[in-house]
This record gives structure tokens, sequence and C-alpha cells, in this order.
């Protein structure tokens, strides 16, 4: 009953957020990468790149701060609308104690430096850095590419900094005949974007500047020079286009979006684009002069204007529920139930044991209720099964590992698959979480995958049948356990092993046909059904080696423990299949590539070989010894 009531407690809030929440600065979307996200979303991977965490914690903040911490959308437009003080944020991680000795820092045990203090030390490492930039990545140095990022972070923070100075209100007009000019009062303050589109009033008092002798100049004058000196000064911004945030005029999805400095530039800005221009502009006017009620009412407007836009292009539903996927963390979440489920079980096994793995199973299906509504929304917003990268198949494996746990648990009742369920579940998002720091976990499809057919059957399919094998291998390592912990319960082990042949025939299934179907896909994408590609060939081993394992069982060569032994081997095949393969660098499946894990490949083999043959001998000589 509880489990039913997590689910519909889901349900109203996700409706609470697509139907009643307003229009926020953490919406407004933006395009990156192929695709419309929130603000919010943008900001958050911005942060993460450069310091490492989603959120600023109270080490980096100023230290007259009184906050314990800083969401990433408020430190955005803190140093947005106030670029010249970006420097009280510490925020660029360093963690390399090379690097921060080149750039001529002190040391500082937290890692952190502010924006002036990595930019001086950079202004001394230009000659250094445009050599290594011009070296091919296999030739960079782990110090090479350590300083490389920390260039990259420097550009990019400044790019954020001054993404929207052309729309701030920093020129002030003193003069009362160059205000009169300007139709405004003397001491307003205009935009670079203002002032551009009355350059026409001011056009005639320009030209005569410049043919009048100095000698000459009146008060207006100098107002005029201080003026187009601002101008020039702000002019040089213009590097700042990364926040692609205003539509195409046209309203087509193959057009590109455009920053605000990029509209400054093109000097051709359609009606739509203006109005959202302007209502931006009034919005960050507003939002400096601390005006809630204003800023409010222009975001309001910016939504209404949004809205107009030709369907297809902007989903403001998902882009509100992205933005409650991204306050809610259900992996996180879900991870901590995993973590309880084990525990409890743990703690069962020394009292309470019936009570205590009834609340840890709850737990369990409490995690896995998070990891599904985390995935389900992942299909909601980006419209495709959640497959397309490694960091999504590891969090989609772990949830079939889980389910299949789950379904173990509710027929033996034992505690067996809640250790599965609680394990698998845990580390694999432990392990997802180290790809999620990367950046935007939500990426477009690469050219190879951009079909929800084949997502929804080749991609998805093999996917799950990655997940059964895995829990099949665990299965076989805890009948090879119970066998070393209590050999005499005979029938306790025979009905283990049924459990673990019928996972093996699910996962044999899974992969099969997901191989097959990758082989039909494979002859319409690239006109040859198999190509003997390093993926190919892994999905092929994981198949051939459970088919074997089954064979020599139906057959009688090996007895249950050898059987238990093979689909724990499976494990590290699954793996190779999985992560290994990529580490070639080579094969038409280059959108799975990924490096820096062949140490953990190696010590996962290890690990299993150890574990599998260790545990396997020691059931045997206890076998022996009946």
């Amino acid at each position: 009953m509880k489990f039913y009531s997590l689910i519909f407690l889901f349900i109203l809030s996700t409706c609470a957020i697509l139907f009643s929440s307003d229009f926020g600065y953490r919406d407004i979307p933006i395009h990156e990468n192929g695709r419309v996200k929130p603000l919010d979303t943008f900001v958050r991977n911005q942060l993460l790149l450069i310091y490492g965490k989603r959120s600023i914690e109270q080490n980096a903040l100023p230290e007259k701060s009184n906050s314990k911490g800083l969401s990433a959308i408020d430190w955005f437009f803190d140093i947005a609308l106030n670029p010249y003080e970006g420097n009280k944020y510490r925020v660029f991680n360093i963690s390399n104690p090379e690097v921060v000795g080149s750039l001529g820092l002190d040391w500082d045990p937290k890692h952190l430096y502010n924006q002036i203090e990595v930019l001086t030390g950079l202004k001394n490492q230009i000659q250094y850095i445009t050599t290594i930039q011009a070296k091919p990545e296999a030739e960079l140095t782990h110090f090479d590419t350590q300083m490389l990022k920390v260039y990259s972070n420097a550009i990019q923070y400044q790019a954020l900094s001054y993404s929207l100075s052309c729309l701030l209100p920093i020129i002030q007009i003193h003069n009362e005949t160059v205000a009169q000019s300007l139709s405004i009062n003397p001491g307003d303050k205009l935009s670079y974007y203002q002032l551009m589109r009355k350059a026409t009033k001011l056009s005639s008092s320009v030209e005569r500047l410049i043919n009048l002798d100095k000698n000459k100049w009146s008060e207006a004058d100098y107002e005029l020079q201080h003026i187009m000196g601002v101008l020039n000064e702000i002019d040089q911004d213009k590097f700042a286009n990364i926040l692609k945030i205003i539509p195409p005029e046209s309203g087509s999805q193959n057009e590109a979006w455009q920053s605000p400095w990029e509209l400054m530039e093109s000097r051709m800005i359609g009606p739509n684009q203006e109005k959202l221009l302007l209502t931006l502009e009034s919005f960050l006017k507003f939002r400096i002069a601390n005006d809630s009620i204003k800023s409010d009412s222009l975001l309001a407007e910016y939504n209404k204007l949004l809205s107009l836009q030709p369907k297809g292009l902007i989903n403001l539903d998902n882009i509100k529920l992205e933005i409650w996927k991204n306050k809610a963390n259900l992996f996180y979440k879900s991870v901590a139930f995993y973590i309880l489920a084990f525990l409890l079980l743990v703690i069962s096994w020394m009292t309470i044991p019936r009570l205590l793995r009834q609340i840890s199973f709850v737990c369990l299906l409490g995690g896995l209720v998070f990891h599904f509504y985390g995935i389900y929304l992942r299909i909601i917003i980006m419209q495709r099964p959640p497959v397309s990268t490694l960091y999504e198949s590891i969090i989609f494996v772990g949830l079939i590992c889980v389910i299949c746990a789950s379904i173990l648990e509710y027929n033996r009742k034992d505690g067996m698959g809640i250790f599965i369920g609680a394990m698998t579940g845990g580390v694999l998002h432990f392990v997802g979480f180290g790809y999620a720091n990367d950046g935007d976990t939500l990426g477009m499809l690469v050219a190879v995958l951009n079909s929800n057919f084949w997502l929804a059957t080749h991609v998805t399919t093999i996917t799950i049948g990655y997940g059964t094998s895995l829990f099949a291998g665990l299965l076989g390592h805890l009948y090879l356990l119970q066998s070393i912990r209590n050999p005499f319960d005979k029938k306790y082990l025979k009905s283990v092993n049924a459990n673990l042949f019928g996972a093996t025939l699910f996962a044999l299934f899974f992969t099969l046909f997901g191989t097959i179907l990758g082989g039909i896909w494979a002859d319409q994408s690239w006109g040859r059904f198999w190509g003997w590609d390093p993926k190919e060939n892994g999905a092929l081993l994981i198949v051939m080696w459970q088919i074997m394992m089954l064979h020599l069982r139906l057959t009688g060569l090996v007895k249950p423990m050898g059987f238990a032994l093979g689909m724990v081997l499976n494990n590290i095949i699954v793996i190779l299949a999985w992560f290994g393969v990529n580490l070639l660098n080579v094969g038409l499946h280059s959108y799975g590539f990924a490096t820096g894990i062949a140490i953990n490949i190696s010590l996962f083999t290890i690990f299993e070989l150890i574990t599998g043959f260790g545990s396997y001998f020691w059931a045997k000589n206890r076998q022996k010894q009946l």
C-alpha cells in the first residue's frame, strides 16, 4: 500500500509542477548542444565544470557572506549583473599542486581560487598554453590536460560574466543636452542595446565632434566622448556569446538560436527577437533594482512571448519538469534508500530478522520508485528511451537489476533479493554519478542513434540484457557463498540454482535478440549486418558464453557450483563488452567511447577472478568434508 501511495504522490507533484507553477528566471529556455533546456540546467552544468559541484558552498563565498550556500542560478545572475565584481567567488577548483605552482598561486588546502588570481596566473602561461593547444591529444601529459582545463574554465567564466552586459543599464547620462537628444532624463542609465537603438539621434553630434577642435568642446561634447569610450569598452564583451536564449525569428527548428551579443553584432534583429530582448532588458533592470513585482511581471511577459513561438520549438512544460527534476535529485534519494535497505538487512541478520527484513524491502522498493521515476522524467523530457550514453545505460542497467532483485525477493522473502538489489542499485548509482560529473546528462542523440524506433528496440533490449546478465552473475556469487556458509541445506541451494538458471535464460533472451536487432539496424544504417565491430563482438561474446554455460549445465558437464562460477565470470565479459571495448577508440559505435576507466576495469576483473575462483574452491573443499 505504501508503494502505491508513493507513486500517487509523485504523480500529484508532477501535475502540480506542470499546471500551477509560475514562470521564473530558472525557466528561461536556452539552446545548447542541440536541445532546448532551462537556464537553470545550463548554469548548473557550467558551475559543475568550473567548480566541481552544481551549487556553491560556503567556503567559496565572500568572507563576509552569512549565507550557507548559493544556487547556481543565483550565482550566474550575480556575476552577469555585476560582471566587474565576479572576483568575490572562489569557484576555480585547482587540485593539482604543479598547476597551482606554475600559475604563481599560493597553495590553498581547499583548492579554491577566484577569477583574478587565475587570470593573472594564466597571463604568464599564454605562450605555453598556445603550444600545447597545437599538440595532438595523445601527446598531452596530465599536467598539460589540467592546465588546458583551467584555461578553458577561465574563458568560460568570462563568457558567462559578460553574456548579458549589452543589456545592462550601466551607461549613465549626466548632461541635460545629451539626455534631451536621447529623450531621457539627466541621470538615467541606458544599456548598450538602448544606445545603439538611439544611435541615429546622436550621429550628427558625433560627426560634429570629430571635426571640432577639442578646445571648443562643450560639456555635452565631453559627455559624448565619454559615452563613445564606454560603448567601445562594452563592445569588447562581444566574445561572450555563450548564452543562446533568443529563438530564430523564423521559428524553424533547423535555424540556430542566438545570444544577445550575436544579435548586437548581426544588426539584423527581427520583431519577435526585439520584443524578447526588450523584455529581457527590462527584467534585468528591475532585478538590479530589487523590484521583484515588476521583474516577475516582465518574466510573465517573457513567458507569453515564448508561448507565441511556433509549436514544437519550445516545450515550456518540459522546461518546468526539468527544473523540478533538478531540484528533486531523485537519484540521490534513490541511492539513500538503497543504502538504508542494505544497512537494515545487515542488522536483520543479528536481531528482529523478519520485521527488519520487511522494512528493508520497503526501503528497496522506495529506492526503486525514485529510480524509476527519475528515468521516467528523463524519457518525458527527452522524448526518447534514456539509453543513448554510458551514463544513461548505467542508471538503466541499475534499474533492471533492482527490478529483478525485487521480484526475486517478493518470491523468496529471504533477503537475497534485497541484498542484490541494494548492492547493484547503490554501486551503479555511484558509478553513474562519476559520469554525470562530465556535464549535461540529458544530451542530444549523436547521428548513429538518431532513431527512436531502434533506441526503443535494439539499444533498450541489449541494455536490459546487460542488467539481467549482471543480476545472474550476482546470483552466482550468492550460490557459492551459500555453498560455503551452509552446504547441508540442499533444498535451499537447489532453489537458488533454479533461480540462477532462470535468470541466465532471461539474460540470454535479451542479449541474443538485442544483438540480432543491432545487426538489422546496422544493415539499414551502414549497409552490412555484421562488421566485427568491437561493440558487436562484445555482445556476441556475452551470448556465446551464456549459451556455452547453459549447454554445459543441461548436459551435466558442469555441476551447479561450476555453473555458478561460469556466471560469475560472465560478469567480466559483460563489463568488457559494456565498458572495455570503449577504450579501443575504434569502430562505428563512437558514441560510447570513454577514457580513464582501464584501471577500474582491471580491478573489477581481478576482484571477480579472486572472489569467483576463491569461493568456488572453498565451496568444493567444504563439500568434500561432508
